[in-house]
């Protein structure tokens, strides 16, 4: 009976620290813009269309969901999602801020759209995936972050 559980509580455990890992990704841009200032971190900011937008979908599975961009994303950067979706309902308030960040960010509508941002919300560079694999993407990152 044993045996039996055993692979149950791995496969439990590893599931659930996928999930805490993908917890990181913020949602409210005030949180994330003082978790960037406390901790001295830019912000990478990802304008996405969660059930509607392909090379969004793509584009969190392949790098945000990815364990090693999870471990990078951890020690260097604070990640923000400002989604956009056409069925799934939000908050007035989340709707708002994601409006006011486009307006500012991203008047043309642009998805995804991906920049990395001070921790002041000015723009340190706008960055282009084109199915980078994870390891590429952070490689593009690095050169950008402060010392």
């Amino acid at each position: 009976m044993i045996r039996f559980r055993l692979p149950f509580v791995l496969t439990l455990c590893f599931f659930l620290s996928g999930l805490a890992a993908w917890a990181q990704v913020r949602e409210n841009a005030d949180e994330a813009f003082h978790q960037a200032t406390e901790h001295h971190r830019p912000v990478l900011l990802v304008f996405a269309g969660s059930d509607w937008c392909a090379p969004c979908i793509h584009f969190e599975k392949k790098i945000l969901a990815e364990h090693s961009f999870q471990e990078f994303a951890d020690a260097n950067l604070v990640l923000l999602k400002a989604d956009f979706p056409q069925r799934a309902r939000q908050s007035d308030s989340l709707r708002r801020q994601n409006e006011a960040l486009a307006e500012k960010y991203n008047p043309s509508g642009v998805f995804p759209y991906i920049l990395l941002l001070r921790d002041d919300g000015n723009v340190v560079k706008v960055l282009n995936y084109h199915n980078e694999s994870p390891a590429q993407f952070i490689d593009e990152i690095k050169p950008l972050l402060l010392p």
